[in-house]
């Protein structure tokens, strides 16, 4: 039953997006003499009451998805991590390991995942973990490809854009089933919309406006990747520019209409990030992922995104309860429109609930 709640969610969130037209994101990375940065805007249709937690290494881990022709995936989670959850636990929109491995999705109504196979299947925000999990470079979560797969039933179509600590930086997207990579050279412009790269950074070449007007271009997709590479090349570090400041104002550039929920900047050589909502400060609280506990023991923390705080926020995390966790899914499912039974919503709960230090 599991995991028909998950794909009756991950269906929900497929068909979302006919509910505006506006709804996108941006995520973009670029190099500065303090290191390499990462930002990315939630642009959602609803407001999620979202939460972070603080994932913990050496926690054995099951997917829960099911194939007829693929066994389910088992794993322990190499790396500690922060991720930002749309919906609860197991929902994960993006995140950073301790490896300095940053990775966020995207929609992208071009997508296409693979057909099933013998890969085990893992919906998307599972997938979204098991990187955060598994990967500390952008060549290991290339080859997570070989191993497993989005599952093709019921997930929204997504691509992802991913840096690691030495600023390598792909993008990954799922075209007619087949996986597709951008990195080094084919990746000249180090950010994603919700349009298939090649087209973002066609139309930027041409002057970052579209020469076309598609449905599956949510968002002025190719006018907000545009202005992303801009600021990007226009970054000038001798003129004493904060880079998260500039990094935030970037961010509000790329907004799309009044969609923006979440604001989030990742300085990957310190593990810090710095993050914020509409609903509360955009971009006004800051962690560091090197001051939890990450070992197997330590109780596994979260906290509200849309916490009205501000500054160094490490201390208002506090351990997994579950009566938030179903807060933040019931007010997600009740935004959405999606009935689930209390029964089967307690099954979910239980499973994420259930991974446990590994043996």
């Amino acid at each position: 039953m599991r995991a028909l709640i998950y794909l009756t969610l991950s269906y929900l969130l497929l068909i979302g997006p006919l509910i505006s037209s506006t709804l996108a994101c941006t995520a973009f990375s670029f190099e500065t003499p303090e290191g390499t940065f990462y930002a990315a805007n939630l642009d959602y249709f609803i407001r999620p009451d979202g939460l972070v937690f603080i994932n913990r290494r050496g926690i054995s881990k099951e997917s829960i998805t099911t194939s007829s022709i693929a066994k389910s995936e088992e794993w322990v989670s190499t790396y500690g991590s922060v991720t930002f959850n749309i919906a609860g636990r197991g929902f994960v929109w993006g995140g950073m390991n301790e490896a300095g491995l940053v990775i966020t999705m995207l929609e992208l109504k071009d997508a296409k995942f693979p057909e099933p196979d013998t890969r085990p299947p893992l919906d998307i925000g599972v997938w979204t973990q098991y990187v955060l999990d598994t990967c500390g470079t952008v060549q290991e979560v290339i080859d997570v490809d070989s191993r497993v797969r989005p599952a093709s039933l019921g997930n929204p179509p997504q691509h992802w854009m991913v840096t690691d600590a030495t600023g390598n930086t792909a993008a990954l997207e799922y075209l007619d089933g087949r996986f597709v990579v951008y990195t080094g050279q084919d990746l000249p412009v180090r950010a994603m919309s919700n349009m298939p790269y090649g087209l973002a950074l066609e139309a930027y070449n041409r002057g970052g406006h579209p020469w076309w007007r598609w449905s599956s271009n949510p968002g002025q997709s190719a006018e907000r990747f545009a202005a992303a590479a801009r600021r990007m090349q226009n970054f000038d570090p001798a003129g004493g520019i904060n880079v998260i400041d500039y990094s935030f104002h970037t961010l509000s550039k790329v907004v799309a209409a009044a969609h923006t929920k979440w604001s989030v900047v990742y300085d990957i050589a310190k593990r810090g990030v710095w993050f914020g909502s509409a609903a509360s400060s955009p971009g006004g609280k800051y962690i560091s992922l090197k001051s939890f506990d990450l070992s197997c023991g330590a109780p596994l923390m979260m906290l509200k995104v849309d916490s009205p705080i501000e500054g160094n926020v490490e201390k208002n995390f506090v351990p997994y309860n579950r009566d938030t966790n179903l807060e933040a899914f019931y007010t997600f499912s009740t935004q959405a429109g999606l009935e689930i039974t209390p029964e089967d919503v307690a099954d979910l709960m239980r499973t994420f609930e259930s991974f446990t230090c590994a043996q």
